[in-house]
């Protein structure tokens, strides 16, 4: 007998101002897995907030004995390394099961997924109606409860601890993630966060889903339910069979939830398939159907009411709150309620598990076929692949893109002999990465010089741009500054497929000192481990030669002495740094020197939901072994910031959000519509103001460095009254300037300390804004630009327009401020801890010089 839900939490799920917390739901799965032979739970390892992130595989007794051999058949059918033979393919579609992914909550504010997951584990563990018997019999559902355990834990306290208060039902005031809050779904192709890795391993690698659904909260104003599939602009590479079979199981679950009486049940807008980041739609890049679902939203757990006037279309695909084909029973207002979430998302899962059930073999049979036409596909049309050539600027950074596409499921090859392309033969070794593979559509569109369709669809009625879903471009190769070589031509070369890559082994001799390469971002990993161990550590301003090797502007030095030698060889072959021994003085050869040393570094936190980029900027620093202290209002305003921190990084934002003055009224005229904060606690309002700007002033002109990027350098001309403009805050019409997410090729002055172990053409990633021009004024020597725009040709991928607002403009500047000096970013440096090439712009600003 399995114990119901209601009877192990004490209340329905679902029910008003109640929420199962996390302990317990893991403790609920281990419990039902002991009491059905359906249901194997399986933890997969800890979250960094230390709960444990469990996954559920379900299926009929018959299926859960064979499960190994299940999994076999679904990654032989739809990743294969070879075609198949006809009555091989039978007999596997025959013998094989469907596999169904499941993923729930990994916005933890959005709480009916994880909410619902108890429900869908209960009826099928215990129910033996005939429909779950046939989903039982015909299906492998592989059910993760939450995608973000941390956050639900953080979520369900938040809420608990203002239940019965004026401030119940208010989203959680800073992020419900570690590091990045509602960006863990942009992380689907970077896996940087453990929970996407544990996510990967099973629905990448291991088990080669055919259908994966993910549940999601929207807005509580537009409607009641959304289902896949989305509309255009598809990505036109992606075999046209997955989008039918899109089509196939939304239409199939709106149907029934048509059925059941649910009102405001929405496919197509105003969601689009388009992009790779989110887990959800790079599944269709895999030949995987994605089925998105997305639930309006209560307080938490807490009804909301809304009024029928309230409710509204979207900005694409469905402009009224009426009826349309897409939409054709508009829900009519009054109270929502999580309950209606719950029943919604679980009347969905089960239709579309019927609904594959009942197609299983179809399902088995199109994966393989899509599989095999995109391998034809890579055969008979160009590009034929990619060439990625081993080594390169950052030769660790192109082995972690090659690790990074093996966890993708992309198959990898080094060749065994020299191989042309265009006119350039590429030596023995090389990476290559051919398009004659299952997941083309994936491998294709992370490596190509991807622009952005400027189509019908993505214009509105006056031509004006329509904004893309996420960001523009997803070339992963120039988010991480790897060059990688399109292959125009059939291939034909020897070669051997790849199944792991490791950082090189290090090899080093005793020597007088050590050079370590600044144009490794690995580099800074070493040199942060011997700083914490007090290792003295120089950096020299001209190019050098050590070792036979010319090596640019910024290379570090160090000096034998004492453990020096044992804690280098350490630090570096843990990532596959290879310094280079030298026994000559080369700080009496390079006189055009200076000691490193680390900056007391601090990073602005707020509140207001928090700052995702923020959270990216602790990510990245942790990773790479820098210490940091956390700087809030208080600090800012009370003057005394220099005795904290040298340095104070604000990652991209509003300024109004940083300040705390007029926020609705700032957010509302940059958005473009009302803007409203939920009714946060006191403690959980917050904003230096004018008092923190002036201290601010004060510090940076003491001799403080405050580091400003992407939209936060708004801080720069309006609080600290330097001599720089943005001029997109001149331009109203997207028709003159829109760059919605685009690498951008600039130029870097690689012979100044922010630009040390750069390479002169670099890839900058520029969201939006800001485009700064520095004001004729009478300190023009004070501004120094770093990074600049060329005249002509920058856009590398993504979508640009107004190409001659940005032309020569600087993208980073220096900026002296009495003693101190002002950074400001006009790209995002360490966008989503995505772009690796140019982390060092960053790095560069947080030692002394």
């Amino acid at each position: 007998m399995v114990t119901k839900p209601e009877e192990f939490f004490g209340f329905k799920i679902g029910e008003d101002r109640k929420l199962a917390r996390w302990d317990r739901i893991v403790e609920y799965y281990y419990k039902v897995a002991s009491e059905s032979n359906r249901v194997k739970v399986i933890e997969m390892g800890k979250t960094p907030g230390g709960n444990s992130f469990i996954v559920a595989f379900i299926s009929s007794p018959e299926n859960m004995e064979r499960l190994e051999r299940i999994r076999e058949i679904s990654c032989k059918l739809a990743n294969p390394d070879r075609p198949l033979e006809r009555e091989e393919l039978e007999k596997l579609v025959s013998e094989g099961r469907a596999v169904v992914v499941i993923t729930n909550s990994i916005h933890a504010t959005e709480v009916g997924g994880t909410q619902t997951s108890i429900e869908l584990l209960y009826r099928l563990a215990s129910s033996n109606d005939e429909e779950t018997l046939k989903i039982l019999e015909n299906v492998v559902v592989i059910l993760f409860p939450s995608f973000n355990p941390d956050g639900q834990v953080m979520v369900v306290d938040y809420y608990n601890k203002y239940l019965g208060t004026e401030y119940e039902g208010t989203p959680l005031p800073w992020l419900y993630h570690t590091y990045c809050g509602h960006d863990n779904n942009r992380d689907a192709y970077m896996l940087n966060l453990v929970e996407s890795r544990f996510f990967a391993k099973i629905a990448y690698h291991d088990w080669c889903p055919q259908v994966y659904i993910d549940h999601h909260h929207m807005g509580s104003y537009g409607a009641r339910f959304f289902l896949s599939p989305e509309m255009d602009p598809i990505y036109p590479d992606v075999d046209p069979i997955t989008w039918r079979e899109t089509q196939f199981l939304g239409t199939y679950a709106a149907t029934r939830l048509e059925m059941e009486g649910i009102k405001g049940v929405e496919t197509g807008a105003p969601f689009t398939p388009d992009f790779v980041s989110a887990f959800q739609t790079i599944a269709y890049f895999m030949n995987i159907v994605g089925i998105l679902t997305e639930s309006a939203s209560a307080k938490i757990a807490t009804p909301i009411y809304i009024h029928p006037h309230q409710l509204r279309g979207y900005g694409r695909g469905r402009f009224a709150d009426r009826p349309y084909m897409n939409y054709p029973n508009p829900w009519p207002g009054g109270w929502w309620r999580l309950s209606d979430i719950v029943r919604q998302q679980l009347l969905s899962s089960i239709a579309i598990l019927y609904a594959v059930a009942i197609n299983r073999e179809m399902f088995l049979r199109n994966a393989y076929l899509k599989a095999l036409r995109n391998i034809e596909r890579g055969l008979r049309e160009p590009p034929y692949g990619f060439i990625i050539p081993e080594g390169g600027h950052d030769p660790l950074t192109t082995l972690k893109l090659i690790d990074l596409l093996l966890k993708l499921g992309v198959k990898i090859y080094r060749v065994l002999e020299p191989i042309k392309a265009g006119s350039v033969i590429y030596p023995e070794g090389s990476y290559l990465v051919p398009l004659s593979q299952p997941r083309r559509p994936l491998a294709k569109r992370l490596l190509e010089r991807y622009l952005y369709p400027d189509i019908d669809v993505t214009r509105d009625k006056d031509g004006k741009p329509v904004r893309p879903y996420d960001i523009a471009t997803d070339t992963v190769a120039d988010f991480m500054g790897v060059t990688v070589i399109e292959v125009t031509e059939p291939i034909s070369a020897k070669m051997v497929q790849v199944s792991s890559v490791a950082p090189p082994a290090v090899r080093l001799e005793k020597a007088r000192g050590y050079v370590i390469d600044p144009r490794l971002n690995d580099s800074y990993r070493v040199v942060n481990r011997l700083l914490a161990a007090g290792v003295k550590i120089w950096r020299f301003r001209d190019r050098i030669e050590a070792g036979g090797v010319e090596i640019p502007p910024g290379a570090f030095y160090v000096e034998d002495s004492g453990n020096t030698y044992d804690l280098l060889l350490e630090a570096a072959s843990q990532v596959g740094v290879q310094p280079i021994a030298v026994n000559r003085d080369l700080l009496t050869s390079y006189p055009n020197h200076y000691e490193v040393k680390m900056l007391r570094i601090g990073i602005y936190q707020r509140y207001y939901g928090g700052n995702m980029e923020e959270g990216w900027t602790r990510y990245v620093l942790d990773n790479y072994g820098y210490q940091y202290t956390i700087i809030r209002d208080d600090v800012i305003k009370s003057g005394k910031l220099g005795e904290y921190v040298d340095t104070i990084i604000f990652p991209d934002d509003a300024l109004p959000m940083m300040t705390g003055e007029n926020i609705e009224e700032e957010m509302s005229k940059r958005l473009k519509r009302p803007f409203k904060l939920p009714p946060y606690p006191p403690e959980y309002r917050s904003g230096f103001g004018k008092e923190g700007i002036q201290r601010l002033k004060e510090f940076v002109e003491s001799g403080g460095e405050i580091i400003m990027m992407g939209g936060a350098v708004e801080l720069a001309y309006k609080g600290l009254g330097l001599a720089v403009r943005d001029l997109t805050e001149e331009i109203t019409d997207t028709r003159q300037f829109f760059c919605p997410g685009s690498m951008l090729r600039a130029i870097v002055d690689i012979e100044h300390p922010l630009g040390y172990g750069m390479p002169r053409i670099a890839y900058i990633m520029l969201v939006d804004k800001p485009v700064l021009e520095v004001i004729p004024s009478h300190n023009n020597e004070d501004y120094v630009s770093v990074v600049t725009y060329p005249e002509r040709d920058i856009l590398r991928s993504g979508w640009l327009i107004g190409e001659n607002i940005l032309s020569r403009k600087p993208a980073l500047i220096e900026a002296r401020v009495g003693k101190g000096r002002a950074l400001l970013y006009g790209f995002r440096p360490i966008f989503r801890a995505q772009t690796h090439g140019t982390f060092k712009l960053f790095f560069n600003a947080l030692y002394t010089r």
